[in-house]
């Protein structure tokens, strides 16, 4: 099995996600055991963790995410005095817990394109036709350009949390918002 990425290789030759090495900088005497703890924990688990999300999910980009997620959450355990509490079996559930999340957040964002997609305003309210261009413009999009228009903003979501939400890099993101909104101008002004 592949390793994931997201590692960080500390100079006595332990490997832990940047996340949780980022977490242990400057960690006083006392909390040495904690940091070998973790990477005791993450050296035996993390293939575990990484191929349970994979297998489900089919993406590495998403295995990868979800599994420096879990760990992060088991620092953030042994920072809080409750290392006892992280065991394999909490990783598992852990990783199909944050997995569950992700998937039902992609399906709200799906749930959300679609609505707008049909979205008209009701018959009472008066529109006017510049209001009707806008919405002709969002229909005419492609799905992956009105997601991240009306996650951006509609919903009002950073760019770091367009690209959470969608699964894809800042840069994709970024990139991804300029032809959205070169794709809208270029369709609001052939509407006029």
């Amino acid at each position: 099995m592949n390793e994931i990425s997201v590692v960080f290789d500390t100079t006595d030759g332990k490997r832990l996600p940047t996340a949780i090495y980022a977490m242990m900088i400057d960690v006083s005497p006392d909390t040495k055991l904690f940091a070998e703890r973790l990477s005791e924990l993450f050296e035996a688990n993390v293939n575990r963790v990484h191929g349970f999300v994979l297998a489900r999910s089919g993406s590495r980009s998403l295995a990868e995410d979800v599994t420096g997620d879990v760990f992060v959450e088991a620092a953030r355990r042994f920072q809080e005095g409750r290392g006892s509490e992280v065991t394999p079996s909490w990783l598992m559930v852990v990783a199909r817990r944050r997995l569950i999340d992700r998937w039902r957040r992609a399906e709200s964002q799906r749930t959300r394109v679609r609505h707008l997609r049909r979205e008209r305003p009701p018959p009472d309210l008066e529109t006017s036709d510049r209001d009707e261009r806008v919405f002709q413009s969002l229909r005419s999009l492609p799905t992956r350009q009105l997601t991240a228009l009306s996650l951006r903003y509609l919903e009002g979501y950073s760019v770091a949390e367009v690209a959470d939400l969608m699964s894809v890099s800042y840069r994709t993101a970024e990139s991804l918002l300029a032809r959205a909104r070169v794709s809208f101008r270029r369709s609001y002004e052939g509407a006029r």
